[in-house]
């Protein structure tokens, strides 16, 4: 923590050059997820008629990224993968074990400059969300799930101080919810999201966001700006 700590203050003076909001970047980092109504979709099954599930919330890690180009417009990319915990509870006994949760999305995107602090920005992409690897010690489970669908996204991002950022954004997706019954596993979901960043260095940041929904996740992390 010395070493880190010496490290941010000899840099905090650098910061002050820090770049207006872009987007091209890399970034990555720990993630945090908690996937609401998971025991009441029968996405998993094998627990028996007189069993419950209880879920709660597991960590993992995101990495995502975007590259700039032409007037205004980026792609982008993001890939995260956070284990669940998982409980059951037969009536005797309880027993804990886990699954994952990956999710997955690409696109393009066009930012408006407002000024030279503020864009406002639009996103397409394509979403993917998958449900694998469930463990429970003493039971047959089986979540193997995969689908994908389209989603959209409108935020801002402001340049607050030379040296720090924020974002603001609402996301839909046609995979963010977990189906209550039917055929599909996943129901489409609206988002909401806020991100900071403070760059230490004109192009490294510690970065931080939540975003709430269905699936609502926290991530810290490094972001590298080009």
């Amino acid at each position: 923590m010395i070493p880190l700590a010496a490290a941010l203050a000899l840099g905090a003076p650098l910061a002050a050059s820090a770049q207006d909001p872009g987007f091209s970047y890399l970034e990555g980092g720990f993630i945090t997820s908690f996937v609401n109504d998971v025991e009441n979709s029968g996405t998993i099954t094998g627990i028996g008629p007189t069993a419950e599930l209880e879920t709660d919330a597991g960590g993992g890690g995101f990495i995502g990224g975007a590259w700039e180009f032409g007037e205004n417009m980026h792609v982008f990319g993001e890939f995260s993968s956070a284990s669940q915990e998982l409980e059951v509870r037969d009536g005797t006994s309880n027993v804990e074990g886990e699954f994952d949760v990956t999710r997955w999305r690409i696109g393009v995107g066009y930012a408006y400059p407002v000024s030279p602090t503020v864009d406002l920005y639009g996103r397409l992409s394509y979403d993917n969300a998958e449900f694998k690897d469930v463990q429970v010690a003493g039971f047959n489970l089986d979540a193997d799930v995969d689908e994908s669908g389209i989603g959209g996204e409108i935020g801002m991002t402001w340049a607050a101080t030379p040296a720090v950022q924020l974002q603001g954004h609402l996301r839909y997706t046609s995979v963010g919810e977990i189906a209550p019954s039917g055929s599909d596993t996943f129901d489409a979901d609206i988002l909401v999201g806020v991100n900071g960043r403070w760059y230490f260095r004109p192009d490294l940041a510690l970065v931080a966001g939540y975003e709430f929904g269905k699936i609502t996740t926290v991530n810290v992390g490094m972001r590298y700006s080009f």
